[in-house]
């Protein structure tokens, strides 16, 4: 989970907040979790609003930015962090999905994985980002998709992580 000792340590690394939400929907670092005042509070310093939609048991927040992030060939305005048993930070894109998930060499997701790499039946491209073994057998995964609410142009990517 991003805290405030990742928070502090990114600003004295100059790591921006941009770069921050970026590693986290790329699987490169934990998702930011603004449940926490102090960290809410330091988003809204940098113009970005928090909604916890869930104040009393799962995680369900959503970020908006005032500055859309560029990532690839998407801009981000909006990005939700869920969790349950895991959790799926992700971003609500605009642009072409097909060739963002090739910037990212990310694949289709095969028929046999439909069932396992799904979250509110996003899943139509996916990039683990470790091998799968045994003792990990589900690794961190960027899954990548839209779904029947998503407009013309959108859709959404982030990191899914399994808990068990």
């Amino acid at each position: 989970m991003f805290n405030l000792s990742a928070w502090a340590q990114a600003t004295k690394t100059n790591t921006t907040v941009e770069t921050q939400f970026e590693a986290a929907l790329l699987c490169k670092s934990a998702p930011i979790d603004a449940r926490d005042s102090d960290i809410t509070t330091q988003l809204n310093k940098q113009k970005i609003t928090v909604k916890n939609l869930d104040k009393d048991g799962l995680i369900n927040l959503e970020y908006h930015l005032t500055k859309p992030l560029q990532i690839a060939n998407a801009s981000v305005s909006v990005i939700r962090y869920l969790g349950d048993s895991g959790s799926y930070f992700f971003a609500v894109a605009k642009g072409d999905m097909a060739t963002f998930a090739k910037s990212i060499d990310a694949k289709p997701v095969p028929v046999q994985l439909k069932e396992i790499l799904s979250w509110g039946n996003i899943n139509q491209y996916y990039q683990y980002t470790t091998d799968v073994t045994a003792d990990n057998p589900y690794p961190d995964t960027i899954l990548i998709g839209r779904d029947k609410t998503s407009k013309q142009g959108e859709f959404y990517f982030g990191c899914l992580r399994f808990d068990y």
